[in-house]
C-alpha cells in the first residue's frame, strides 16, 4: 500500500533550501537519494565503517551542506549527517562508471530508488533516542516550543506504532532522468504564441520530507516541522478526496512569519485519479524567499493570483481559467483531454478602471497642461486592446488569429494566405516573478504584453506553411519568412 502513494516530485535547489546561513554562503537541506561517497563527512565515514572513498555510491537519507553558488556535483557539497533509516546501502562502482549519467550510475540509481521505496517505518522512530528523532524538527531553535509535527507527534504519543511512515526521496535539476510534467505535479502551460501568457504558470510541487499516515489521512511535513501538505486515501491506498499543500518559509527551524502558511493549491481526486476543479494560488512571499532581505517584509508583487484548472478523469479537460491579484479574470485556456482546443481569450486587466471612475465623478474644471498630456495619455491606452482571442485545434493554431504583432490564416498549425507583422507599441507587465516560473525563456515568460498596433511592417503569402516568393518589408527591403525589416543584409 505504502509503494502506491508514494509520491515522486522533483526538488529545485531555489525552493528546497531549507536554511541560509547569516551571511548567505551555504545552504543546508534534508535529501533521500543516491551521493557519491566522497561527499560524506569524516566523521559520517567513520562512524558508519565505510572502507571505500572516492568510487562508491552510498544510498540513503542524509543532511547536506553546500556552498551558495557552487554547481551539484562539485566537492563544496558535503553530507554532514547520514541517518540510519533507511539502512544505508554502499553501491559499487570503478573509474568512469562512477561518474552521473554512466550507465553503472544509473543502475545503482534504480537499485537506490527501490531501496528508498520499500522503506518504511513508524512514528515512533521519532520519539527521543529514536534512529530519526531530530531528523523532522520537532522543536523550535528560537524558543523550544512544539513545532507542527511536534505537535503531531505529541498528540498520537499512545499510538506511535500503529502509525506508518516514510521519507519523501527527491530528483535533483541535474538528474539525468527527470519526471515528466505530470509527475512532478506541475500544472504547465507552454507552446502558446509569444508574449500572450508566460510560458508556464506556475510550479506547484510536493517538497514534503516526511509523511506519516494516521487512519487515511497522510500528512507530509518539511525537515522544519512545517506541515506541507495533507491528502486522504482509500483502502487501496489510492488518493481519494481533497489533497491540501500550504507554503512555508523553508529555513530551519524556527517559527515562520504570517507571511507563510497559506494554501498553495487544492487537487480532488477520485480512487486515485484527479476529478474537479483544482485551484493553484501564488503568493509572493514564496517566490521572493530567495530574492529578498530574509528579515524584510517588504515582498515583491505581481498580478498572477490563482488558477482554476479543470480536470476529468485524470486529464486537464474544460476551460482553465487565470486570475490577477485583484480578481480579474485574465486568460481562459480551453483544453480537451490535456491538448489545447478551442478558443482561448486573454484579457487585459492591468488597465486601472478605477482611475477613470473616480474621473467621472470629479467637477468640471479648466484644462490644464498637465490634464491635457494625462487625457492624450489616456486616449493612447483606450487604442490598445482589451482582448485578444487565439483558436486552437488539437493543440494547433487554426483559423485566422490576430496576435496583435502579426496577423495570419491558419489551418492546422500552418500558415496558408496572406500573413502580416506590424509596428507595436508595446506594455508590458510581470505576471509571475522571474524565480517563480519554469518557463523556456526566463527572460520573456514572466511578462506579459499589451500591444498597440501601428502601420504594417512586412506582408507575405504562405501555402502549407511554406513562403511563396519572399517578404516584404514596407521600407523596401525583401527576405525570406524570418526578414529582418530594420536591418538590410
Amino acid at each position: 500500500m505504502m509503494k502506491q502513494v508514494i509520491k515522486i516530485s522533483l526538488s529545485i535547489l531555489a525552493a528546497f533550501c531549507v536554511f541560509a546561513s547569516a551571511e548567505g554562503s551555504s545552504e543546508s537541506y534534508f535529501d533521500c537519494w543516491m551521493e557519491n561517497v566522497g561527499r560524506v563527512s569524516a566523521s559520517e565515514i567513520e562512524r558508519l565503517g565505510i572502507k571505500t572513498y572516492g568510487e562508491a555510491w552510498i544510498c540513503g537519507c542524509f543532511n547536506i551542506t553546500e556552498n551558495e553558488g557552487d554547481e551539484w556535483g562539485e566537492g563544496a557539497t558535503k553530507i554532514t549527517k547520514v541517518w540510519d533509516l533507511p539502512a544505508v546501502e554502499i553501491l559499487k562502482c570503478h573509474s568512469k562508471s562512477c561518474l552521473e549519467n554512466s550507465e553503472q550510475y544509473n543502475k545503482n540509481l534504480d537499485l537506490c530508488v527501490e531501496h528508498l521505496n520499500s522503506t518504511g517505518f513508524t512514528l515512533a522512530d521519532f520519539g527521543e533516542g529514536k534512529k530519526v528523532h531530530d531528523a523532522i524538527a520537532q522543536k523550535f531553535s528560537d524558543d523550544g516550543k512544539l513545532t507542527p509535527f511536534g505537535k503531531y507527534v505529541e498528540e498520537r504519543k499512545d499510538r506511535l506504532e500503529s502509525i506508518p511512515c516514510f521519507f519523501q526521496y527527491h530528483e535533483r535539476p541535474d538528474a539525468p532522468r527527470l519526471l515528466d510534467w505530470t509527475r512532478k505535479g506541475v500544472f504547465s502551460i507552454s507552446g502558446l504564441p509569444e508574449k500572450l501568457i508566460p510560458d508556464a504558470v506556475g510550479r506547484f510541487t510536493d517538497y514534503s520530507d516526511v509523511r506519516c499516515k494516521d487512519g487515511n489521512l497522510w500528512s507530509g511535513f518539511l525537515v522544519n516541522g512545517y506541515l506541507e501538505n495533507e491528502m486522504s486515501v482509500d483502502t487501496e491506498g489510492k488518493f481519494h478526496g481533497r489533497e491540501t499543500a500550504y507554503g512555508n518559509d523553508m529555513r530551519l527551524p524556527v517559527h515562520q512569519s504570517k507571511e507563510f502558511g497559506k494554501v498553495l493549491f487544492t487537487v480532488d481526486y477520485i480512487h486515485g485519479v484527479k476529478n474537479g476543479v483544482a485551484k493553484f494560488y501564488r503568493y509572493s512571499a514564496i517566490d521572493n524567499m530567495r530574492l529578498e532581505n530574509p528579515n524584510s517584509k517588504k515582498y515583491k508583487s505581481y498580478h498572477f493570483l490563482h488558477l482554476e484548472v479543470p480536470y476529468k478523469k485524470g486529464a486537464v479537460h474544460g476551460m482553465v481559467n487565470m486570475f490577477s491579484q485583484k480578481g480579474f479574470l485574465m486568460a481562459e485556456i480551453p483544453f480537451w483531454d490535456n491538448t489545447l482546443h478551442g478558443r482561448m481569450t486573454i484579457h487585459y486587466p492591468f488597465v486601472d478602471d478605477e482611475k477613470a471612475k473616480k474621473k467621472a465623478k470629479k467637477p468640471a474644471k479648466k484644462k490644464g497642461k498637465k490634464d491635457v498630456e494625462e487625457e492624450a495619455e489616456e486616449t493612447s491606452s483606450s487604442k490598445l486592446k482589451d482582448k485578444i482571442t487565439v483558436d486552437f485545434k488539437k493543440g494547433l493554431l487554426n483559423g485566422p488569429n490576430d496576435l496583435g504583432y502579426s496577423f495570419g490564416n491558419y489551418r492546422d498549425g500552418k500558415l496558408e494566405g496572406k500573413f502580416m507583422t506590424f509596428e507595436v507599441k508595446e506594455r508590458c507587465y510581470e505576471w509571475i516573478p522571474l524565480n517563480g516560473i519554469e518557463g523556456t525563456d526566463p527572460e520573456k515568460s514572466n511578462m506579459v504584453c499589451m500591444t498597440e498596433k501601428g502601420e504594417k511592417k512586412s506582408w507575405g503569402t504562405f501555402r502549407n506553411g511554406e513562403l511563396q516568393g519572399l517578404m516584404e518589408c514596407a521600407n523596401g527591403i525583401k527576405g525570406k519568412e524570418n526578414v529582418d525589416c530594420d536591418h538590410a543584409y
